[in-house]
């Protein structure tokens, strides 16, 4: 198959991350023949190869992502030539800062066809909508969030796809409301609680009711008013008596932490602001915060954060947050 069929090619995560690590070694390819000839078999290997590739190399040429890495390399003050002892190091920094960025604007660009051919609701970046389903339940669905929804005279099921959603069921004992969520699912009768997925971590909090929450080893607990558990690592973990409007602080249009590692928490944040927001800190990322903030502001709170964790924040040209 030729390269003129790349564009109807969806690469997997995995050869994203392969194109970017070709991707980041293309200086030296240009000087040494066995690695160029070691890429082309790569690249020629699969239609995805190849499109991973050219898309990677399509981002690069273009100017205004040119232009935000020259801004980042001045904001992260790196030692010039006179300073330093080779200049290897600054151009090994470079890549790798260009290879992950590059990663993560085409995982979003290409994650994003498939989830919506699946989804029967997808939210944006900081968009939260209210739904109706077809049984009278209730949803808000959060920030960058996708459901499906499977609603008949049989059955009622739902499977959060991405993100995060909170549901008021309608209360029908003989159709209970059944939520997929990776490895995890939830039942209930008619109750409200919300469902947050993050990788294949997923946490459950109740705000009125009972909601049963089973890992796919069937292990199961149950959950009532003011209860908050996670699935993590495919086990369920101790189940949190108090806490869980924490958990549903996004409905009300705050994010509220506690104790909780910096890098966590700029996870979290990152569903709610439309660029990435990067942390070149390991100390900084393992420090344990806590707060309560409006999400209407996501730059506010970084700055906030900042001053608690002694960082500095570079904002770069089209609002990308580089906090080291």
């Amino acid at each position: 198959m030729t390269d003129s069929s790349d564009h109807t090619v969806v690469p997997s995560e995995h050869v994203q991350r392969q194109a970017t690590d070709w991707f980041a070694q293309r200086e030296e390819m240009a000087q040494q023949p066995a690695l160029r000839e070691r890429f082309e078999h790569w690249r020629t290997a699969n239609p995805e190869h190849a499109a991973a590739y050219q898309t990677l190399e399509t981002l690069w040429q273009s100017q205004a992502f040119e232009q935000a890495l020259r801004d980042l390399e001045m904001g992260l003050d790196l030692p010039d030539a006179a300073t330093r002892a080779t200049p290897q190091p600054r151009k090994a920094w470079f890549f790798a800062t260009a290879a992950m960025l590059l990663l993560m604007l085409t995982s979003a660009w290409m994650a994003d066809l498939p989830m919506r051919l699946r989804a029967d609701q997808i939210t944006a970046v900081a968009e939260i909508r209210q739904l109706t389903l077809a049984d009278g339940s209730h949803i808000v669905l959060g920030s960058n969030s996708a459901i499906s929804t499977d609603i008949n005279l049989d059955h009622r099921r739902i499977r959060l796809l991405r993100g995060e959603f909170f549901v008021q069921a309608f209360a029908d004992p003989s159709r209970p409301l059944v939520i997929d969520a990776a490895q995890a699912r939830v039942t209930v009768v008619g109750t409200q609680f919300s469902v947050a997925l993050e990788g294949e971590d997923v946490t459950v909090a109740v705000r009125e009711g009972k909601v049963r929450f089973t890992d796919k080893t069937g292990e199961q607990s149950l959950l009532l008013a003011g209860n908050w558990q996670q699935l993590k690592d495919d086990h369920l973990q101790a189940l949190n008596a108090e806490g869980a409007e924490r958990q549903m602080a996004w409905v009300q249009g705050r994010l509220s932490f506690q104790d909780q590692p910096l890098a966590q928490v700029l996870n979290t944040l990152g569903r709610y602001y439309p660029q990435p927001i990067l942390l070149f800190n390991d100390a900084a990322a393992k420090h344990r915060v806590s707060g309560n903030y409006q999400l209407d502001n996501p730059v506010a709170i970084v700055q906030a954060l900042n001053t608690v964790t002694s960082t500095q924040l570079t904002r770069l040209p089209g609002g990308m947050l580089v906090i080291h």
